[in-house]
């Protein structure tokens, strides 16, 4: 990798590590909520029995009770379930125009995008297929994504972090977004954005121009798709045992798809006979096979967390799971990075796999105090457990969902005031040890609501740690 004019100011520094990153944590304004009316969050206080405070825990003990009570009381059949469909909208955005269209390079090919540099993306690793909404100020960023608006969409979005000289340090993978929605506020002088992460990319130079917008060459990494190691060595014999019933199976899509691709209840039995045929056994292939990985990966999510499988559809494709484990599950930054250059789904699900087997709770990143359990973590959206939410200064933050949380402390009264879920006030919680901004609690504005309150953990203050393992406080990984 090459670096910018070294005595350039604004030269960049390419890096593959990701070290601690500077946090930026922005209050969000608070508006005063009608404490008369009977189903507002004024009937729940804003303390909290999870946490692990016993004076405080003795202290409401009674009022909790109290309002375990009322809850208990309440119709089942009249209880309303939040739309899972109205976070992934950011609807606190206010109206935007939709754009029609998609636009998609090809893998391999070398291509120039601008990059965005925000201060609010600092720390981010944008996935493929991640949503990112953003409320741009800078006058410069606001006029590239306006000229962009009118051309492909797509820019460019790179971890970053600040050094001691004042330059942006990148790292050598990022992500192509795309804008699929806008609000232009011209008079206002900021520009709303809804961008989709598209394709993966490596960052082979950079160059500033006269505007002060960041340009790169990029080559769009592709997505290699191993073969079936049984479709040209296997006893075709047995083919009959694998193929679904002839009135149910298109012969004309049979022969433009390999044999591996289509199981049946005898599949894997008829796998492990045309493993005679090889020098290894059965069980080699499988921790190489797609379909079984992805099962495999499935079913590690619903076990592991409180996530149904009913209530949020996970992707069946190999390669759109594997993006979505690593958006949705508690990874670090290191481990992201790691994933945006792997080309191969199936190291990715590996990957995965052995990440996500090891970390059973969620711990601050500043102190180490654990916060919640791995099994905590549901989903508030159709997208998954961790959304990425703008507030209205413009901070860019990854919300990971959880059902319960210990240790933390909340400042502030509960608000509503661009509520990323609608229906629901926020309190700003912090770690009770070191006091950082660990996320929010969200309480519901309704009785009848369900779920009464959830926690909202952002992904810069929060990491995964091994239980037993605290002191090393890195997760170990094998592919």
């Amino acid at each position: 990798m090459e670096e910018d004019d070294e005595e350039d100011e604004n030269a960049l520094i390419l890096a593959d590590n990701n070290d601690e990153l500077l946090e930026n944590f922005v209050v969000m304004e608070e508006v005063e909520v009608d404490e008369d009316d009977d189903d507002s969050w004024a009937a729940y206080g804003s303390d909290d029995s999870d946490g692990d405070d016993e004076n405080e825990a003795q202290d409401e003990a009674g009022a909790e009770g109290q309002r375990h009570t009322r809850m208990n009381d309440l119709d089942e059949t009249n209880m309303e379930l939040f739309d899972q469909t109205l976070p992934s909208r950011h609807q606190y955005l206010g109206e935007t125009e939709e754009l029609s269209g998609r636009t998609l390079q090809d893998e391999n090919d070398y291509v120039t995008i601008p990059l965005l540099l925000n201060e609010s993306l600092l720390g981010l690793v944008l996935i493929p297929t991640q949503t990112l909404p953003m409320t741009i100020y800078h006058p410069g960023q606001a006029s590239m994504l306006r000229n962009l608006i009118a051309k492909d969409r797509t820019f460019g979005v790179v971890h970053s972090k600040p050094t001691r000289n004042g330059t942006p340090e990148m790292a050598k993978y990022g992500t192509t977004a795309e804008i699929f929605e806008y609000s232009d506020s011209e008079a206002s002088g900021y520009l709303n954005v809804k961008a989709k992460g598209r394709q993966r990319f490596q960052i082979m130079n950079t160059r500033r121009e006269v505007t002060g917008c960041l340009v790169a060459q990029v080559k769009i990494l592709p997505e290699v798709h191993l073969p079936d190691p049984f479709e040209q060595m296997r006893l075709q014999s047995l083919d009959k045992l694998t193929l679904p019933p002839p009135p149910t199976l298109d012969q004309h899509i049979l022969r433009h798809q390999d044999i591996g691709t289509i199981r049946t209840k005898n599949s894997q039995r008829v796998r492990k006979y045309n493993a005679w045929l090889t020098p290894w056994p059965a069980w080699v292939y499988d921790q190489y096979d797609e379909k079984i990985l992805a099962q495999r990966l499935k079913n590690k999510i619903v076990s592991s967390t409180t996530i149904q499988a009913s209530s949020l559809k996970l992707p069946s494709d190999p390669q759109e799971l594997s993006h979505w484990a690593a958006i949705n599950l508690p990874m670090d930054d290191t481990h992201r990075l790691s994933l945006l250059s792997i080309d191969s789904p199936i190291q990715r699900m590996r990957y995965i796999l052995s990440v996500l087997s090891q970390c059973e709770v969620l711990a601050c990143s500043h102190c180490g105090q654990v916060l919640a359990s791995v099994s905590n973590i549901f989903s508030m959206s159709v997208e998954g457990p961790q959304g990425t939410y703008v507030n209205p200064n413009g901070y860019v933050h990854e919300m990971l969902t959880v059902s319960k949380a210990n240790n933390l402390l909340y400042s502030m009264r509960p608000s509503t005031e661009h509520s990323w879920f609608p229906g629901y006030a926020w309190t700003i919680a912090n770690c009770s040890r070191c006091q950082n901004h660990i996320g929010w609690k969200f309480t519901a504005t309704k009785r009848k609501l369900k779920p009464q309150k959830l926690y909202g953990l952002t992904r810069k203050a929060v990491r995964g740690m091994l239980v037993g393992d605290q002191e090393e406080s890195e997760m170990r990984h094998v592919i």
